[in-house]
């Protein structure tokens, strides 16, 4: 079994497309190939970490869940109707729709570093969507595993955005965040500069 962390597909979001400049002609291209590209890497035993904003309509979750090999953990976004677990109607509606849990937050230990899942980067990175600014995690020097940014990084400085835009729309393996963590903090690194 091996465990993956990916965030940010947006399944159905037709102007996800234009936004992040995605190499796709329609949204039905675009499912399709995220699909795809999922199952060709994550086998139906794995674990997968899912660091929010899904998919853009909720009920279509359930058809999409079902068709992602693994075993799925989902840390929510804003784009996800769970988000901040203020309704169990919704939390229940995900739950139902195949992920294993729902949890606003978690931490796991990687390469001996207590590492912090969350949809968000840190409060100190940019002047982002400063309307979930109270809400993003505050930087006490430990390292974050976050989406929400799509294609503006990979790592800066102790935070790994896992977003799909980032990573060719490949979940991230547990021996990459690792190989990251080990080599330290940096400054931003974006795209194919990070591991090529």
């Amino acid at each position: 079994m091996k465990t993956w962390f990916t965030s940010d597909h947006h399944f159905g979001h037709a102007n996800i497309i234009k936004y992040c400049n995605r190499p796709f002609n329609s949204v039905g291209h675009m499912n399709a190939m995220m699909e795809f590209t999922w199952n060709s890497i994550v086998s139906p035993d794995d674990l997968v970490y899912y660091l929010g904003d899904f998919a853009m309509n909720p009920k279509t979750v359930p058809e999409i869940v079902a068709r992602l090999h693994g075993k799925k953990i989902l840390i929510p976004g804003n784009h996800d109707r769970c988000y901040r677990l203020k309704s169990a109607k919704w939390v229940d509606h995900y739950l139902a729709a195949g992920f294993e849990s729902v949890e606003m937050e978690r931490r796991l230990e990687i390469a001996g570093e207590s590492v912090l899942l969350n949809h968000l980067p840190y409060r100190n990175t940019l002047k982002l969507d400063l309307k979930f600014f109270e809400l993003r995690p505050v930087d006490h020097g430990g390292w974050l595993i976050h989406g929400h940014v799509h294609d503006r990084w990979k790592v800066s400085r102790k935070q790994i955005n896992v977003s799909a835009d980032v990573w060719s729309f490949e979940p991230v393996s547990w021996d990459t965040i690792t190989e990251i963590i080990r080599r330290g903090p940096v400054d931003v690194i974006a795209g194919a500069e990070l591991l090529g």
